[in-house]
């Protein structure tokens, strides 16, 4: 049956389209949900009846209001507004809040963490990407006793620092940290280097990353969500998910420019504290960047995000 309601002084009258009243209540005792765009309305009443309309203005002529949600609604100047903060906010939020978080986590994450996220990075690196090195036992040993003269100078992780070799020919010459401390040094890096000074200003530049837990700053970046959810419940689905992540930040070498340049002065400072110039950084970058790019070089996005060769090469000679 089809009915309406209508004001009577100060009740509230339910009528058939015959006119016949079929219910009366005190307009006080009557409840109305929220208006929301065109959205039936309901009246609620003290003694658990309840009625239904479409007629959104009678409704609000009736109760002699309309919800501040309405008004709001009909504006199309409070809509735009609307829209544009909400669209700042978000843009604030990823440009500031998200890293502002990232860093806040990276440093209160617990050890455990760290480790357990190294090992599943270092687990999927070995199946997608890294084979068995195979440099001499000679060489490894010299460069992990390089490593110890510079890890020496820097703060501990929480495991300490250890140096891995693996093969990696789709790859190439490179090394990249693990948020527990692990530096991985390709097979293919090693030719590139032309003296222990060299090596030295790669390893500076990698326990920085670990001493500011670049690594993790960026799988919170990247995943931020179930991250938070992994630091307050420690939840190890959800670490685990994150941790597939780490693989392809360190292939592609895309830490922010931020990063970079702070690894880099950090290695800078770090090799002017043992005597030895960062210059001979600055030229293996160079040669890498030769080698990768040809004699144009890599530009600004040489393996991923990192500033442009010439420029990190410069400040470094300039420490």
């Amino acid at each position: 049956m089809d009915a309406e309601a209508s004001r009577n002084s100060d009740a509230l009258e339910i009528r058939d389209t015959g006119g016949v009243i079929l219910a009366s209540v005190p307009l006080t005792s009557a409840r109305a949900t929220a208006r929301l765009g065109t959205m039936p309305r309901r009246l609620d009443f003290l003694d658990g009846g309840s009625f239904e309309t479409s007629d959104n203005d009678g409704v609000d002529r009736m109760l002699g209001r309309r919800s501040l949600l309405h008004r709001l609604e009909s504006s199309w100047r409070t809509v735009l507004v609307s829209v544009l903060v909400a669209a700042l906010a978000t843009a604030a939020f990823a440009f500031y809040g998200v890293p502002a978080m990232a860093g806040w986590l990276a440093h209160h994450t617990p050890a455990s963490v760290a480790r357990y996220t190294t090992q599943q990075t270092l687990l999927t690196l070995d199946k997608i990407a890294l084979k068995p090195s195979k440099t001499s036992l000679s060489v490894q040993k010299h460069y992990q006793a390089l490593l110890g003269a510079v890890a020496a100078g820097a703060p501990a992780s929480a495991s300490g620092y250890r140096l891995l070799f693996r093969d990696a020919p789709g790859i190439g010459p490179n090394a990249f940290a693990l948020p527990d401390g692990t530096v991985i040094i390709t097979d293919q890096m090693i030719p590139m280097v032309k003296s222990e000074d060299e090596i030295e200003g790669v390893f500076a530049h990698e326990v920085s990353h670990v001493v500011h837990d670049h690594g993790l700053q960026r799988i919170y970046q990247a995943s931020l969500v179930p991250a938070t959810i992994a630091f307050v419940t420690g939840d190890a689905t959800q670490i685990g998910h994150f941790a597939t992540i780490l693989p392809g930040i360190l292939l592609q070498a895309a830490y922010s420019r931020g990063f970079e340049q702070q690894a880099d002065d950090d290695a800078a400072r770090q090799l002017r504290r043992m005597g030895k110039n960062p210059a001979a950084l600055a030229d293996l970058l160079e040669r890498l960047d030769k080698k990768m790019c040809g004699h144009g070089g890599c530009g600004p996005s040489w393996l991923g995000s990192h500033p442009a060769t010439a420029l990190r090469a410069a400040r470094l000679r300039q420490s």
